[in-house]
């Protein structure tokens, strides 16, 4: 029985799907199941749980064999918290395998906001059997936060800093193909595009899909602060802004294959992840 939690999310449910349809026996965990209908198959069974009750994670782990553990999300400490109880409460019902949702970039030196909640999950699952994937910055995450609301120009304070861009289905293909054979897994993979682009070209890029030219203009941090203080609630000027200085250091400026040592295929490249969601397109398995 493999477990999957965060599965009312993107990747989860994408997780889900694969893995149902691959004929693996899978269940879900989920707050709420009311909340579930028509998202998940059919076939899927439902454990209800909370991150912020172990006592619940502990019930809804039993009889486990794999966890798929998504990476949590909102205020860091809460995501550090939430990170803990869940291994405690698969170490609690002896789950045999965990796959783990990270990020690249956990160095101790690096001024991301999220960087010590990974850090800290990476090192409690040192003592268990688990796999971990690394995953690059989102292809979803540049689209939805930055460029959508970007008009004719995307300000931010990333300099000429790089990144691998990989969509969030091409992370749950991955996450699959570790959940469905863990024995055969290793213990940590690196899942990024294939490809590293500045600013200005993922800016160039955008106009090319979207025919909406954009234009990247870096700025400095203190004021991109200000502008999104100004739009966003907390905690998200901090995690972007720190983001994006960990961009220009260079921290996500790699590309790794192992993407397809797992899936076989090559990952989604940003400008066909752009044509596909500019003209609403469903990425094929």
């Amino acid at each position: 029985m493999i477990l999957v939690t965060g599965a009312t999310g993107h990747v989860g449910r994408a997780v889900v799907s694969r893995l149902v349809s691959s004929g693996h026996e899978v269940a879900a965990l989920v707050r709420k199941p009311e909340a579930v209908q028509g998202r998940l198959p059919r076939e899927t069974a439902l454990r209800v749980g909370d991150y912020e009750d172990i006592s619940s994670l502990k019930t809804a782990f039993a009889g486990i064999d794999e966890l798929v553990l998504i990476s949590s999300d909102g205020d860091a400490d809460a995501v550090m918290r939430h990170h803990a109880n869940a291994i405690e409460a698969a170490r609690a019902a002896s789950v045999r395998h965990v796959t783990f949702t990270s990020i690249v970039d956990i160095g101790e030196s690096s001024p991301f906001y999220y960087a010590p909640a990974y850090r800290d999950a990476e090192r409690r699952l040192a003592s268990l059997p688990s796999t971990i994937l690394r995953c690059g910055l989102y292809s979803d995450l540049i689209l939805d936060t930055w460029l959508t609301s970007a008009s004719g120009e995307l300000v931010l304070p990333a300099g000429q800093g790089l990144v691998a861009p990989v969509s969030r289905d091409d992370v749950a293909a991955a996450v699959a193909a570790v959940a469905a054979r863990p024995g055969a897994a290793r213990a940590l993979y690196t899942i990024t595009g294939n490809q590293t682009l500045n600013f200005d070209e993922i800016a160039a890029g955008y106009g090319e899909a979207t025919g909406q030219p954009l234009r990247y203009r870096p700025c400095s941090l203190d004021d991109y602060l200000a502008s999104a203080s100004a739009r966003l609630d907390a905690p998200w000027p901090q995690a972007f802004a720190t983001l994006c200085a960990s961009i220009a250091e260079g921290r996500y400026a790699s590309t790794s294959s192992d993407f397809t040592a797992l899936t076989g295929k090559p990952p989604e490249s940003f400008r066909d992840f752009l044509v596909r969601a500019a003209f609403g397109v469903r990425k094929d398995n």
